[in-house]
């Protein structure tokens, strides 16, 4: 009798063992069906043994149903992969498995067949014959030695907004296909994938694939089918995609490697770009993280030796980095001059614009170039309050103010909650005292698109933030209106802050970059300075130079400083210096231990329990590991979706002591928490609201 260690989609750690019985021909990768808790699932082959678990009896292990797969869904060197993140992550293999294949194929009664279904990217965009100057020459030379040795090497590739990185990564992939290998190109958001994908398909044809969780679910197995039977050289997509099966991969590239939506939030929480190192070093294959804007962490590992850095420092087709302008909002340091201009005697009327944004914003348009606007929040405002007593009108479930909309389907708007889609008609008078004296707080996305209409009504306006992203065709549409000149001023949030390429915006304006730096995050200054940064990067990009206008009340914070001087070394060393005071990373590795229950006092009690365990077992141990723990605490957002929420943060000097430590205390201190409080473990967080 053989039998097989089976991964079942459930939030239980290990596999479960069945016995082979009449499935002939079973290997690791496959898939199977199982009975389970009193229904059949689809499970998948991890270990076949000649015996079971010493701990279980023979009678009592049930046999596998039937065998779903002729060959393997996951390749040998995935499971590995799977493995690993299961083990450093302190996730359930199962779960695992969840977030690696495409859905349709975990449940039973999966179609046969699938109608082929191109996704809406795979449309070709040829951006003519490019000339590459020494620096994306000495990069490509660099890094195809490494490609053509085979060498499983990691390049941090540190080029300046326009430097030509995009360029870069598809000769690298041209080169792979020269040997018959296979490139991955991650991206950070399902919006960058549509111009990758149209100049990847000008080089490549129809030998390029796209993954990301935009597609429906027939497309998203059409493309995964697609890439297994190796019919493609290129595979482009966001965070999910690091789990397509690739055969003969060559390179792994992180575009943006820096940005935070590269981690996952909630349920299996794993980093992308950090298992995309890690499973370029189990396939023999490069990893290239590529960013304008290198992650602390990255810089880090140049100096220990551990990744490789290489320099873009000028942009392609001669043209130049931007001026950056601080202007700074405090009323009483607003500079008067001699012969006001047309802004600072409008000064009365605007709101969220500056009079030096205002006249270079009319500047811009007298010249026919284009402007984009980046706000850091979508809706109208960011909250309503009642003039009366100061009432605030907030979601029940969560500890947020309620973000108002004006453009929505219902008269008179909606006030929303942004976290768990909570929303009621905006009010007409306060819940509390009845005053009908209600004001708009602060300015999203739609507050100043209709600002700058009534300011510039001659000029052709969008907006481009999530509620417009939601729909496709509308998104797409408007990206190819601004390439062609038919938009003069976009208006958005994060997502047209990087890898856009309009060449003939000439101007960029900041309405309020102090909200990054205001969140309760030790990122918070890194993330301000790429921010600023990457939105910067976006004037200039033609033949005309470009000019930026940062809006703050902080002029002399050193991310803002650095930032204006195109200057990523003097933040650095600044940061650095912060960073290292306070044991935060790269100095440290991070874990953070969350416990949530619909019970405020239970949350509480959880959380402290777990913390006094984490205290006993550290003074227990018999070496110095320089661990530390810090909590418990509510979180940022103590109450999220009608749960209470309290963390508990761990410190380690490096990552195998955290993983080893972790390791020892998941199972005690989980024990711990009763059925009515979740715990979750994020490792390496990234979002600590």
């Amino acid at each position: 009798m053989r039998y097989a260690e089976i991964a079942i989609p459930t939030p239980v750690h290990g596999t479960f063992t069945y016995s082979i019985g009449d499935c002939e021909g079973l290997i690791p990768g496959m898939r199977v069906v199982v009975p389970f808790r009193r229904k059949k699932v689809v499970g998948i082959c991890f270990q076949i043994t000649d015996k079971p678990p010493l701990e279980l009896n023979p009678k009592s292990i049930k046999s596998i149903d039937s065998r779903l797969d002729d060959e393997p869904s996951l390749s040998s060197s995935m499971i590995k992969l799977m493995e690993w993140m299961s083990r450093y992550y302190l996730t359930p293999i199962g779960e695992v498995c969840r977030a690696s294949l495409p859905s349709r194929m975990m449940r039973l009664g999966m179609p046969k067949t699938t109608r082929p279904m191109s996704p809406h990217e795979m449309r070709s965009i040829d951006d003519g014959k490019i000339v590459l100057n020494a620096d994306q020459k000495n990069a490509i030379d660099t890094i195809a030695q490494s490609l053509q040795d085979r060498e499983s090497k990691t390049y941090l590739i540190h080029g300046i907004t326009g430097s030509g990185k995009t360029e870069v990564y598809l000769r690298l992939f041209a080169e792979l296909a020269k040997s018959g290998r296979r490139g991955l190109l991650l991206v950070p958001e399902i919006g960058l994938t549509p111009l990758l994908t149209g100049r990847a398909t000008a080089k490549f044809g129809d030998k390029v694939a796209v993954y990301h969780s935009g597609l429906t679910d027939a497309q998203r197995h059409e493309q995964w089918q697609k890439i297994k039977d190796g019919k493609v050289d290129v595979v482009i997509g966001t965070r999910s995609s690091l789990f397509a099966p690739i055969p003969d991969l060559g390179a792994i590239v992180v575009d943006e490697e820096h940005d935070g939506s590269y981690k996952q939030d909630d349920g299996f929480t794993y980093h992308a770009r950090d298992a995309a190192v890690m499973r370029a070093h189990m396939e023999g294959a490069c990893t290239i993280l590529g960013s304008a804007t290198p992650s602390l962490e990255s810089l880090s590992n140049v100096k220990n030796g551990k990744y490789s850095k290489l320099e873009l420092p000028l942009r392609t087709k001669n043209a130049s980095l931007p001026s950056i302008e601080l202007v700074d909002m405090r009323r009483d340091r607003i500079k008067k001059k001699a012969e006001p201009s047309e802004g600072m005697r409008r000064m009365s009327e605007l709101q969220s614009l500056s009079p030096e944004l205002y006249d270079a914003i009319d500047d811009t348009l007298k010249a026919s170039e284009q402007v984009l606007l980046y706000v850091g929040r979508r809706g109208f405002a960011s909250s309503v309050q009642c003039t009366a007593c100061g009432e605030v009108f907030t979601c029940p479930n969560c500890d947020i103010a309620l973000t108002a909309h004006r453009q929505s389907k219902i008269s008179g708007g909606v006030l929303t909650c942004h976290y768990c889609d909570y929303h009621i008609n905006t009010p007409s008078a306060c819940k509390s005292c009845g005053s009908e004296e209600l004001i708009p707080l602060g300015y999203g996305t739609e507050r100043l698109e209709g600002e700058i209409a009534d300011f510039f009504p001659n000029a052709r306006i969008a907006r481009l933030d999530s509620d417009i992203i939601s729909k496709p065709s509308l998104r797409r549409k408007i990206l190819d209106d601004m390439r062609r000149g038919k938009i003069d001023i976009l208006i958005g949030t994060q997502m047209i802050t990087k890898g856009h390429d309009f060449p003939s915006i000439t101007l960029v304006g900041v309405i309020s970059a102090d909200l990054t730096l205001a969140i309760p995050d030790f990122r918070s200054a890194e993330k301000t300075f790429q921010l600023i940064t990457q939105v910067s990067g976006r004037a200039g990009r033609g033949s005309r130079p470009g000019r930026v206008i940062i809006q703050t009340r902080q002029p002399e914070h050193y991310s803002f400083l650095a930032a204006s001087n195109h200057d990523c070394d003097e933040f650095t060393n600044s940061e650095l210096i912060h960073r290292e005071e306070m044991f935060y990373p790269p100095f440290s590795r991070l874990a953070n231990i969350r416990l949530s229950s619909t019970s405020k006092e239970l949350a509480s009690k959880s959380a402290g329990d777990v913390a006094k365990k984490l205290d006993e077992i550290l003074r227990g141990m018999n070496r110095e590991t320089n661990i530390r723990i810090l909590g418990p605490a509510p979180a940022i957002i103590e109450k999220l979706r009608g749960r209470y929420r309290w963390q508990i943060l761990i410190k380690a000097p490096n990552p195998a002591l955290l993983t080893s430590f972790l390791s020892g205390v998941h199972s005690k201190i989980k024990r711990l928490v009763p059925s009515k409080v979740r715990i979750n473990i994020d490792v390496d967080p990234v979002n600590m609201m």
